[in-house]
């Protein structure tokens, strides 16, 4: 186990705020979150805690917002990024108006066996589909969590679902995928341009295209080889060229356009969407300001810490607004592959699969992972 040696609190504190994001493919935020706090109880066990669940826009926002809000959880049939049929859910607040989905809930990565994933061939058209029957169900806003998808086809799938049509140079409909995008010519609209009030939370600022794009910066991620990722950029700037043109529109370079293999960008082009970062959406609906400030110690967490996290995930942000409160801030990771963590955090741990050779994320078997989390707080404390 790989932590800081600095000490930092010349006392066991009274109150900690415990509030880590998901390890990713691993723990949830809740499973997180319990075991930080069975972990800290041993060594500090008269401590009042207080435990919420953050998200930054990928998955588990809807979850999050619900647990802050209160609601009830609605399954529909729909597909999954490849086109196969899946069971996807998204959550109604209690005023029956407003609604938050989680677009990995059926575009996501995690929906898709290993072997089976293709981001160039991946849709983003299944989550329209949950679009258009929450619109029809009298959904007047709706919270779009933007993370975890396997999909970089800029939004087409999306929008083909709500009545958009692309189209190729001799008018047909092209793929609504990543690679189909290298044929678009042609955009056509549907007759119906007014759409309900949509907030696409984002937890990147990444622009669509580019080297710090959509392609270049998260296909990778999702399975794509090199000539991919290049592909991919050559598709997403034909989008850009193309919505230019038939729509006038040109918001490719906005920080948050290339969230979700671009599907920041469609939101915002097709749907008039507005772009927020999933933290600050969570951080006025939990009340954070003030859960920072009662606390003496903030404790955070992810799966892994690196530089992306810098781009707006949500236990950096936190760790910036606990800094801003002068409260301590801790961090535990599943990996830390960032130089000089200690510059956000005032401490950090990193944890090890048993025999210390591979670290949590890429380790099995929850119960192992959420022992590891104990033992990592309970160490934190007892140094303290």
């Amino acid at each position: 186990m790989k932590r800081s040696s600095s000490r930092l609190l010349p006392a066991a504190p009274r109150r900690v705020l415990i509030a880590p994001d998901k390890f990713k493919g691993t723990l949830s935020s809740d499973q997180v979150g319990r075991a930080l706090v069975s972990g800290f109880r041993r060594s500090w066990p008269q401590m009042v805690f207080t435990r919420v669940v953050i998200a930054d826009g990928g998955e588990g926002f809807a979850r999050a917002l619900r647990r802050a809000g209160g609601g009830s959880v609605r399954h529909v049939q729909t597909q999954n990024a490849l086109g196969r049929p899946c069971r996807a859910s998204y959550v109604v607040f209690p005023d029956g108006q407003t609604a938050a989905l989680d677009l990995a809930a059926a575009s996501g990565l995690a929906q898709i066996p290993l072997k089976q994933r293709d981001v160039t061939r991946a849709s983003t058209f299944g989550s329209g589909l949950m679009l258009q029957r929450m619109f029809r169900a009298g959904i007047k806003h709706v919270l779009v969590g933007l993370g975890g998808s396997a999909t970089n086809d800029g939004g087409i799938g999306l929008a083909a679902a709500l009545g958009y049509r692309f189209l190729d140079r001799a008018g047909q409909p092209i793929p609504l995928t990543g690679a189909g995008l290298k044929r678009l010519q042609v955009i056509e609209a549907p007759r119906r341009r007014q759409w309900p009030q949509i907030t696409a939370a984002v937890d990147v600022d990444n622009p669509l295209f580019g080297r710090k794009g959509a392609a270049y910066q998260f296909a990778p991620q999702k399975g794509a080889s090199p000539a991919e990722m290049r592909q991919l950029d050559a598709g997403l700037r034909q989008l850009a060229r193309v919505t230019k043109k038939c729509l006038g529109k040109n918001h490719a370079m906005r920080p948050g356009a290339g969230a979700a293999g671009g599907c920041g960008f469609g939101l915002i082009t097709f749907l008039d969407a507005a772009l927020e970062p999933g933290f600050e959406i969570l951080r006025r609906k939990l009340g954070l300001d003030r859960l920072v400030r009662e606390a003496d110690l903030v404790v955070t967490g992810e799966g892994c810490l690196d530089a992306t996290s810098l781009a707006g995930k949500a236990p950096y942000r936190l760790a910036l607004l606990a800094r801003k409160n002068r409260r301590p801030v801790w961090g535990v990771f599943g990996r830390i592959k960032l130089d000089r963590a200690d510059k956000i955090f005032n401490r950090t741990v990193a944890l090890p699969s048993g025999g210390g050779k591979r670290d949590i994320a890429s380790s099995r078997g929850a119960v192992h992972h959420g022992r590891n989390v104990q033992a990592a707080a309970a160490a934190l404390a007892k140094s303290a």
